[in-house]
């Protein structure tokens, strides 16, 4: 649950003027285009060491879940580093990062048949949950407090950690995460269609975050 100050920071966030506006989000056909080659969710799970989180309001409203990434099923031929003993940072760790998305899709909305606006509109649910590159590295202390505008504010997450809120557009939130599960460290995001309360308050019911 947010305290009292939590909510109040979360509520006071904006939209930034303008945020549709060369949104990439915007080129997708449908929630399949998002979500790249649909995978074995079980797969998905074996391979990050993790269980796929739920949402037990989601699932109670009759969502579904489904697994997938962009290198399809290629994602599996690169395993998860190990946080205690990550692997050197290489000339380019960007192109190293791999990823799986988990959509948590609302009834009567399937990976290739509904057009993602639509599905944004009915309430579609994404996970992003980014490994590898410099990921694993050691976190850089902050020097400073961390930035909050309009839109963005930080809140103490599970674990100490600092969870970043993004007011996207009007009716669409991001949350992000470094997250350290099972001896692995992943960058986590949730995309909802919600305004930042809403949203935060859906993480908040999360079973199985990684944390």
């Amino acid at each position: 649950m947010l305290t009292p100050s939590q909510e109040a920071a979360v509520a006071a966030l904006t939209p930034p003027e303008g945020a549709r506006r060369g949104d990439p989000l915007g080129l997708l056909g449908t929630v399949g285009d998002l979500v790249g080659s649909a995978l074995a969710c079980d797969e998905v799970a074996e391979h990050l060491d993790i269980p796929i989180p739920s949402f037990p309001t989601l699932t109670a409203r009759g969502f579904t879940i489904a697994c997938g990434s962009p290198e399809g099923a290629g994602v599996f031929a690169h395993p998860v580093p190990s946080a205690t003993n990550p692997p050197a940072p290489s000339a380019d760790p960007a192109a190293d990062v791999r990823g799986v998305i988990i959509a948590y899709l609302p009834p009567g909305v399937d990976l290739d048949g509904t057009p993602f606006h639509e599905a944004r509109r009915q309430g579609l649910v994404w996970m992003t949950i980014l490994y590898g590159g410099d990921i694993a590295q050691p976190a850089t202390p902050a020097t400073s407090a961390p930035s909050s505008s309009s839109d963005f504010t930080t809140l103490q997450w599970r674990n100490g950690n600092v969870l970043g809120v993004q007011y996207m557009d009007p009716g669409d939130t991001r949350v992000a995460w470094r997250s350290t599960a099972a001896d692995h460290v992943f960058s986590v995001s949730v995309d909802t269609s919600g305004d930042p309360v809403a949203g935060v308050t859906l993480l908040a019911d999360g079973v199985d975050l990684p944390t």
